[in-house]
């Protein structure tokens, strides 16, 4: 069992070959794998609880490293001496880790899905004419804003959470769901494209204050969790489904949110 393996697992499922920004992005790339970590990112903590298993392979989900790829000036060419680059390269180097980032794939495969599943949100009750996975709109479990927003705390395991400032009964019927970063304002293309399907609503992974402005000025509610919690599901179904196909030991890590309200 090899690195290839985990890449053939996601491209025999979508049906296509891996986007570009990801795959193998340190490390041996033959290995004999001894176990498979699933992390939502890759630091000093991950790695130490990947090797601490015994697994010489960790799966993420977000870049390797900062700036985020396609951001990385070329004026920045230094960044990887950056102390967040460096200590990541130097615990996986450490262990004689291989890393594999799996992105789009788990997003298409797993994530979309289960952030709406945890959110008990049913079926979709519009589907973009594209057919594209996440182009869809769902009704509201519930009939206000302020409901709603109680819902996602109950259903997200959060004590608090971002909002648009908007009256807490406010009727709520159509939510769409940005996901992961598909709130943040690079981008606004994609929530665009889900306001055209028609919602009132949207639930957010993570956003900033231009993607809720961009919202608000047309009308759209924000509630925001944050990118790693609506991740989290979707990536351990996809580590319980990988340790259940392949022949080696998997499991996911945790990622639990980087940041409280205080």
């Amino acid at each position: 069992m090899t690195p290839g393996d985990i890449i053939r697992f996601a491209e025999d499922r979508t049906g296509h070959p891996l986007n570009p920004d990801e795959g193998i992005t340190f490390g041996p790339r033959t290995s004999e794998l001894a176990g498979v970590s699933v992390a939502w990112t890759v630091n000093e903590a991950t790695v130490a609880q990947a090797a601490a298993a015994g697994h010489n392979c960790l799966v993420h989900h977000e870049a390797l490293t900062h700036p985020y790829p396609g951001l990385t000036c070329e004026t920045e060419r230094h960044y990887l001496s950056w102390p967040t680059n460096y200590s990541r390269l130097a615990a996986l180097a450490r262990h004689d880790m291989t890393a594999i980032r799996l992105h789009g794939s788990l997003d298409e495969l797993y994530i979309y899905a289960a952030f709406a599943h945890q959110l008990e949100l049913g079926d979709p009750i519009v589907e973009a004419a594209s057919g594209e996975y996440s182009h869809k709109v769902f009704g509201a479990p519930v009939d206000t804003f302020g409901a709603l927003v109680e819902h996602v705390k109950r259903c997200m395991g959060m004590p608090a959470l971002r909002t648009t400032i908007i009256d807490a009964e406010r009727p709520v019927q159509r939510i769409g769901l940005p996901w992961g970063g598909l709130g943040l304002f690079t981008n606004v293309g994609y929530m665009q494209a889900i306001m055209d399907l028609g919602v009132d609503t949207f639930i957010c992974g993570e956003t900033d204050n231009y993607g809720f402005r961009f919202a608000a000025e047309s009308g759209i509610a924000v509630i925001e969790t944050s990118h790693e919690v609506s991740e989290a599901a979707g990536l351990r179904q996809f580590a319980t489904d990988l340790a259940g196909s392949l022949d080696v030991a998997c499991r996911f890590i945790e990622a639990p949110c980087v940041w409280r309200m205080s």
